[in-house]
Order: C-alpha cells, then structure tokens, then sequence
C-alpha cells in the first residue's frame, strides 16, 4: 500500500492528539485544571477516531463513505473545540522550578 498525500493530515491530527493529554498531565512548570485533564484524554479519544475514520475512509466503498464522512466531521469538529476550550482556559496555576 502506498503512502497518499491525502493521508499526511490524518497522522499529522493523529500524533498531535496523543501529545496532548502528555503535555496536560505530564506538564512540570503548568499545572491543568482537573476537567482539562479529562478533556485531554477525551479530545485525544476523539481525535484517533478522526484519524482512523479517515483511513478508513480510504479504503471504503462508495455506499459507506457519506455516513464515515459525517461521523468523521463530528469526530473533528469534537476534538477541535476541546482543544481550543483548553488552550483559551491555559493552566489552573504557574509552578516556578
């Protein structure tokens, strides 16, 4: 199988989702509020399934990929605003080290 243009978005998305929940819990100088490490965990959840419904777009027939698309879109539209919700709340307290 090879490697398709079109496919670079959904690792890039991919990885980025499982970097999240690593910097909101493992972070030493920023300390999370308690529901932004669960929203981490759960913008994670939904961004992996963007990028499995995205692959699995790929490789789907014609009959399926109008449902996967929209299921595909929520998943996103779910993980972007989770992330953004984090970003704009930023850390419950500053440690200096």
């Amino acid at each position: 199988m090879t490697f398709h243009l079109y496919q670079m978005p959904l690792l890039v998305g991919a990885i980025f989702s499982i970097a999240l929940p690593i910097v909101v819990w493992f972070d030493r100088k920023r300390v999370f509020a308690t529901w932004a490490r669960i929203t981490s965990i759960i913008a994670c959840i939904a961004g992996l399934g963007w990028g499995f419904l995205g692959w699995l777009i790929s490789i789907s027939t014609l009959d399926d990929y109008s449902r996967i698309e929209g299921i595909k879109g929520l998943s996103g539209g779910i993980c972007i605003g989770l992330v953004l919700s984090i970003m704009i709340a930023g850390p419950y307290v500053k440690r200096v080290v």
